[in-house]
């Protein structure tokens, strides 16, 4: 009996290949050999590519199938091998686990019809950019995706079908509006159903680094406030401005916090902080009065500076 067809070799993928995998590749190739793309002359590759699908697409057959290709190469070996036990008796598939019945049905050629099974679903995955501001507020997005059903038309059985031209399948648009949650991290996964997964990527904030729940930023605070305390105005990320009280005698570098203007912790009401690296500056442009003022106080303090310090 002549080998089995290759039917991995026909759909163009490896032996080990995922469910995911054959499917894919089932679908490129039957577009690409569909008789009313390709022509009369691809009707026999498209015949023969529905059925390597019909066997691996299905576990048990796909199964049945390894297992006769396994047992034909085992005869071949011991056929064509040397030593003086060379087998001359024609290979049997019945030898093999007594698949011969589903071995005519997989190989014969008579063109009776089979059930197409239905495909495992492949979920795709999307991906949505948004902003802090989405992230301390919640945001909801709208998600268009390729509900794949099978064709109740034909169920794949009619080339000529007008509603799925004999793939068994077809695809409809579905329109989800999904919510995102206040506080999501970046990097979350969100299932729409059974429909598709939707990953969030936070985009990166022109003021603020997220730490957690908290966001840290830079305030500048002219150095007269710094060395004698006062209050700036500084907007949080939402909402109106807020005064920052500077204490006295505060450094350059120094961290002040302002409780409750972080983000929300995800599915609570709790927020983080925000958090201010104050950065000192000088009020400009300068006046004669200015310069002599920082000359009393240079001469005052006498400090000459000049320390080197690794950069933060």
């Amino acid at each position: 009996m002549a080998a089995p067809k290759d039917y991995y070799k026909v759909l163009g993928v490896d032996e080990k290949a995922e469910a995911a995998a054959i499917k894919k590749a089932y679908h490129k190739l039957a577009r690409q050999y569909h008789p009313d793309v390709g022509g009369k002359g691809s009707e026999d590759k498209f015949k023969e590519i529905n059925e390597a699908y019909e066997v691996l697409s299905d576990p048990k057959r796909r199964a049945e199938y390894d297992s006769l290709r396994r047992g034909y190469a085992t005869h071949q070996s011991r056929r064509h091998g040397t030593g003086f036990e060379r087998v001359t008796h024609d290979w049997n598939p019945e030898d093999f686990g007594g698949f011969g019945s589903i071995f005519e049905d997989l190989f014969s050629g008579a063109g009776r019809e089979a059930h197409r099974p239905e495909p495992a679903r492949t979920i795709p995955e999307e991906t949505v950019r948004i902003t802090l501001e989405d992230v301390a507020q919640g945001r909801t997005v709208s998600l268009t995706v390729e509900d794949v059903k099978e064709c109740v038309v034909c169920h794949g059985t009619d080339r000529t079908c007008p509603r799925c031209g004999g793939l068994g399948q077809v695809a409809e648009p579905r329109r989800f509006d999904v919510a995102i949650p206040a506080g999501v991290e970046d990097g979350t996964v969100l299932r729409v159903g059974e429909y598709a997964r939707l990953k969030v990527e936070i985009a990166p904030h022109p003021r603020f680094l997220r730490q957690g729940d908290n966001l840290r930023g830079r305030v500048m605070v002219a150095v007269p406030v710094a060395a004698v305390g006062g209050e700036v105005p500084v907007r949080p990320l939402v909402g109106d401005p807020v005064m920052l009280k500077i204490p006295r005698h505060t450094n350059h570098g120094k961290l002040l916090r302002l409780k409750g203007l972080g983000l929300p912790h995800r599915g609570s009401s709790v927020k983080g902080d925000m958090l201010l690296e104050v950065a000192l500056r000088f009020t400009e442009p300068f006046s004669a009065q200015d310069d002599a003022l920082y000359d009393q106080l240079k001469n005052l303090h006498g400090e000459p500076g000049g320390e080197i310090h690794a950069p933060r």
